[in-house]
């Protein structure tokens, strides 16, 4: 039976276009192009990591066998699997890029190719998709870009083969960058349901547990990798004061095309909606679209975002559908590269990966001050002994890795805080002391060192001034 509908397919070479709505930029002249003009790569179709249904072949193909169904009515139209290939560093920056694909591809299945770029501080910037034959503008230029595959089953749940993925980019440097949001990020008022679906698989290809921590929006745009932490919200419910932050690693409710927090030149559909405005909010409360969503469906709720039920019921203390306020961490630049995060509630872990380990009896779980990563923060007063409070992360072989510390900030804190790195050797590698009075809420990178195969550990001690207090609040290794 497959064999039949394959020799139907057509090997086609895909080019690439924008989604609808987003602005596309041809080849330069090459006297625009910079000095390092047009650059061109390959990437492997064997290197990567993708969500279950993604098989790769003896021929050395990248097949897409959805082994899943629709999970809920309110979910995508059509089964997507993703497959992210490693970050590659070009030899010159880049804000523009067209993919070459070559795939078999049958009626009612597509290949979409989203590209990212590093931005300055570390950050990702949200993904670009491309879809056709013409030349796509990234939100920022620079030298580190990631590429991921997007591979879209019919209605019969057959998906596309690819062959091979090529692309080229090159500066255009004619046109205003997008940059990302100067000051604060971004936030909005949006109705929140619960996501649940327990043993389900998110686009990311995360498999849902019980009380379960993320978020989904409906764009891939902001979608982190699987575990990652590059797309953040801060997420508020005004009926019990309680706030989280989390990652976003699925994509819903209803729509999939609709990054409602980015302002219309830049928004992918729906640029008539004003920004921070959901369509399907806009859909069931002003009949806008006929009232349908994306896929011609009526909206049963304004939804503008999913919430996992750890962060729903137990973090928010929800307990019905309802409006909260949403920020969207990364529009400030304040995102993160993709790693390891361990929060200093090992509910929020998996413990399989890192976890937090404490000495002592003096540290004391918090949310008196905003900011806090997750659902609260630890914290000590200083005294002339150290019972630390130990990150844990497991490393499978050696690597070289970069170590983030998460904080909330106050005056009372220390201003030097010690941050001891040690691998799993159990030799010391740095004592990295912070002002934690500053810098509160956001990723601040400690350093790059060499760590040994096992555990390796961050121990926050503390061993400071009598009458100021320090905060252990989560790691990130990346």
């Amino acid at each position: 039976m497959r064999a039949s509908w394959r020799s139907t397919l057509m090997a086609v070479m895909l080019g690439a276009v924008f989604a609808e709505g987003v602005a596309v930029a041809e080849p330069a002249p090459e006297s625009l192009q910079g000095e390092a003009g047009t650059q061109r790569w390959t990437e492997d179709l064997a290197v990567g990591a993708g969500t279950s249904e993604l098989v790769g072949t003896r021929d050395g193909l990248l097949r897409y066998e959805p082994n899943a169904v629709m999970r809920r009515p309110e979910g995508m139209s059509r089964l997507t699997g993703l497959f992210e290939f490693p970050p590659r560093t070009l030899a010159g920056p880049v804000d523009t890029f067209r993919p070459r694909v070559e795939a078999a591809v049958g009626p009612g299945q597509a290949v979409e190719v989203d590209v990212r770029v590093r931005v300055p501080g570390g950050a990702w910037s949200e993904w670009r998709t491309a879809a056709g034959d013409e030349a796509v503008r990234l939100p920022r230029a620079g030298t580190e870009v990631q590429v991921r595959l997007a591979l879209i089953a019919d209605e019969r749940g057959r998906g596309p083969e690819v062959q091979a993925v090529g692309l080229e980019g090159w500066r255009d440097g004619r046109g205003t960058e997008e940059g990302l949001q100067a000051l604060a990020p971004l936030s909005y008022r949006v109705y929140a349901t619960r996501e649940g679906l327990v043993g389900g698989t998110t686009a990311n290809g995360h498999v849902i547990k019980s009380n379960d921590r993320f978020a989904a929006l409906p764009s891939r745009r902001g979608l982190a990798s699987n575990g990652g932490s590059e797309y953040q919200v801060r997420v508020c419910y005004s009926k019990t004061s309680k706030c989280a932050t989390t990652s976003v690693w699925d994509v819903g409710p209803w729509n999939t095309k609709d990054d409602y927090w980015n302002a219309s030149s830049v928004r992918e559909m729906w640029k008539s909606l004003p920004q921070g405005k959901p369509e399907a909010q806009a859909a069931y409360q002003d009949n806008f679209n006929g009232g349908l969503d994306e896929f011609g469906r009526r909206p049963a709720n304004p939804a503008g975002i999913d919430l996992a039920d750890g962060t729903f019921w137990t973090d928010l203390g929800m307990t019905n559908n309802d409006w909260v306020d949403v920020t969207y961490l990364w529009t400030s630049g304040g995102g993160s590269s993709s790693g390891l995060v361990i929060d200093s509630n090992n509910a929020n872990n998996d413990q399989a990966k890192g976890y937090i380990q404490l000495t002592g009896s003096s540290w004391a779980s918090s949310t008196n001050v905003a900011g806090y990563y997750g659902t609260s923060y630890l914290v000590s007063p200083g005294a002339a002994v150290s019972e630390p409070a130990t990150f844990w992360f497991y490393l499978p072989a050696a690597a070289t890795k970069s170590v983030d510390a998460w904080w909330t900030a106050a005056t009372d804190r220390s201003t030097a805080a010690p941050f001891i790195i040690s691998n799993a050797a159990g030799a010391q590698l740095a004592n990295v002391k912070v002002n934690q009075q500053l810098n509160g809420a956001k990723w601040n990178t400690l350093g790059t060192w060499s760590f040994t195969a096992g555990w390796n550990k961050v121990q926050v001690s503390r061993w400071v001034t009598a009458g100021t207090y320090v905060v252990a609040d989560a790691i990130q290794v990346r």
